[in-house]
């Protein structure tokens, strides 16, 4: 048999699924393809992988997108999302399925007519958030509603975290996903319904404002509202919810830090600055904070109006004292915020991240109210076997075993909001340990 299955894209989230991916291929009989632009970054995510060949690609517009697919049935895009309807459209020149992990986008919505004619199955959001979110969180829905129950409320969260024991920094966070997703996250207005209304946080408010979510076995989390929920209420099939809310979740402590970058500027991502070469973040913070001398920072502590908060941005490396070179000449405020977390928050080699999600429902069954509480958290083992690459892949693979034997009937544009997706997903999930808490108990009146 050829190589029925293509990876696009061998970044730090992949590792689980290439694993998922031999096993499978070890037992039918066939080899993956996996492509991405850096030969030793394929090398080392396949390092061990008998089942794989591995292929490089340099230009990734359409045409050299269906080079690159040729006769694979089967293609799971890890690229950054702007590139997915590039994908797609390749695709569909191919007559191959594709699975992703990321949001679907409008211009994917735009192909679902020609997706459906072709007889061709395209399924976003098949990760972690979005993905095991939808998936578990249907699994109670659909219990709910087949007894008979009304959802009044539905609060999900999630969070990509480092373990307790190597919450090392201040900010009690590290990078172990996209980081740049770190820096932006909570752009624009945040929508939510709340008390049957519509309500609004605007970005300037969000990290200032968050609330405190306890996790079942795993403790008290900040948690801070997602762009906009709204949506879910159709996806989800909730017509009639009176809250619903989907978040982040962070440790106690990051929001207020995080606070001072959004309130202080220093998460622009739109405005442009440049510095002359040898320039150190002691420039940059100048550039919100002019006043600032090489041997006085009161201005900046005085803005943050916290001296040991203060002190411990400081200490990212804009001292004047201790000078951190900037990795770039020009860029947004965003970019070199990036490049500066990146370099204090990268997970060391030993280092376990942590993934936790919950969910929340209140319902009414027999004029009677209850509340269910669904929950997870899953450890990594180290820098590169992470618990947010085993949350991401897994389902990802998982999904094209189904595809690959043939057991989704669906055709067309999908999310894995359908039983014979979700089910099996989230039932051989549990056999890595992905195994969710699920508790029920009557609402006092």
């Amino acid at each position: 048999m050829s190589n029925p299955i293509l990876v696009l894209g061998a970044g730090r989230s992949s590792v689980s699924l290439l694993y998922y991916l031999n096993d499978l291929a070890k037992e039918h009989s066939f080899r993956v393809s996996v492509a991405d632009g850096d030969s030793s970054n394929l090398e080392l995510r396949t390092k061990g992988l008998d089942n794989f060949d591995n292929l490089i690609f340099e230009a990734l517009d359409e045409k050299n997108l269906v080079a690159l697919i040729g006769n694979h049935k089967i293609v799971i895009s890890l690229l950054p999302p702007p590139l997915h309807p590039i994908v797609a459209k390749a695709c569909l020149v191919s007559c191959s399925n594709l699975v992703t992990a990321s949001y679907e986008s409008d211009a994917m919505r735009e192909l679902a007519s020609q997706i459906k004619e072709k007889g061709l199955i395209f399924i976003n959001e098949c990760g972690l958030d979005p993905g095991i979110d939808h998936m578990s969180a249907m699994e109670v829905i659909k219990d709910i509603q087949a007894k008979g129950g009304e959802i009044s409320k539905f609060h999900s969260y999630c969070g990509g975290l480092v373990a307790d024991e190597y919450d090392n920094n201040p900010f009690r966070y590290k990078i172990s996903w996209n980081p740049r997703n770190v820096v932006l996250a909570g752009k624009g207005v945040s929508r939510f319904l709340a008390n049957g209304r519509i309500s609004l946080l605007p970005y300037q408010r969000l990290f200032s404002e968050p609330e405190t979510v306890f996790v079942p076995d795993w403790g008290n989390f900040e948690a801070y509202p997602n762009r906009d929920s709204i949506p879910y209420i159709s996806v989800y099939g909730l017509k009639g919810i009176k809250d619903l809310k989907r978040g982040t979740l962070r440790k106690p402590g990051f929001c207020e830090r995080w606070a001072i970058f959004v309130k202080g500027g220093l998460t622009d991502d739109e405005s442009l600055i440049s510095f002359d070469p040898g320039s150190s973040y002691f420039d940059y913070l100048k550039v919100f904070f002019p006043g600032i001398l090489p041997d006085n920072y009161t201005e900046f502590v005085s803005f943050v109006g916290n001296k040991r908060i203060a002190e411990q941005i400081l200490d990212l490396g804009m001292r004047f004292e201790n000078p951190v070179v900037l990795s770039r000449n020009s860029g947004t405020p965003a970019d070199f915020l990036l490049d500066l977390i990146v370099r204090n928050w990268a997970l060391n080699e030993e280092d376990q991240d942590l993934v936790v999600m919950l969910h929340e429902f209140r319902f009414k069954l027999d004029n009677v109210e209850y509340q269910t509480v669904a929950s997870f958290g899953i450890k990594g083992s180290d820098s590169i076997h992470t618990a947010m690459a085993k949350t991401v892949g897994l389902p990802l693979g998982i999904v094209a075993k189904l595809l690959f034997l043939e057991k989704i009937d669906k055709k067309g544009l999908l999310l894995p909001l359908h039983t014979n997706i979700f089910k099996p997903v989230m039932e051989e999930l549990s056999t890595f340990g992905l195994i969710f808490q699920v508790t029920t108990q009557t609402l006092k009146s």
